[in-house]
Order: structure tokens, then sequence, then C-alpha cells
């Protein structure tokens, strides 16, 4: 009996095993089966996607600090940045100017 080197390596016709498994062809196994597949699926991505959010995410281990809060004192700043410009270049006057800066600081 002759074997090709096609069935020998690709394991063709060689019975069920870890070939086929958990995405053999298919509905093979009925409906239950093939719905087991979909929900294992979506369990391993859910599970990857938790385990980005909690190492990444908003205050985890792996994620920088610097993005988590910024520091107060700094908008407090670039926000009178942006309203002393603003008043520079006459786009509102000094009255507002002097509203929205006592704004800020509350």
């Amino acid at each position: 009996m002759i074997f090709s080197l096609f069935d020998t390596t690709f394991l063709v016709n060689h019975g069920p095993g870890w070939f086929s498994w958990p995405f053999g062809p298919s509905f093979t196994g009925g409906w239950i089966l093939s719905l087991s597949k979909f929900v294992f699926i979506g369990l391993v991505l859910a599970l990857i996607l938790w385990l980005l959010r909690w190492a990444f995410g908003p205050g985890g281990p792996l994620r920088d600090k610097e993005f988590d809060c910024p520091s107060e004192e700094k908008t407090y700043d670039e926000a009178l940045d942006i309203l002393r410009k603003r008043m520079a270049k006459g786009e509102i006057s000094l009255e507002e100017f002097e509203m929205r800066k006592r704004a800020l600081e509350k």
C-alpha cells in the first residue's frame, strides 16, 4: 500500500482527534455542539478583552500613570492661558474674562 506525502503529513482520513477540535466542519455534532463552539469562542474573546482592559485600562498595572488623571493645576493654567489669548485678540471683554476666570476658580 502506497501512502502519499499529503496523507501522512496532514492527517487526512486518520479519524477524529485533536485535528478537528473544537472547530470541526459545520454542524456535524448537532445544534448543541455547534452552539457550544460559538459560546467557547465568545468566552475566549471576552477573556482576552477583559485581560487587556484590566492591564491597560484606567488604573491598570501596565498603563502609564500620566494618562490616569491630569493635574488640576495644569488644566487650570491651560484654561487661563486660553482666556488670556482670547481677551488679547479681542474675542471677549475684560468683564467676561473676569467672570470666566472666577468660574474656573470654583
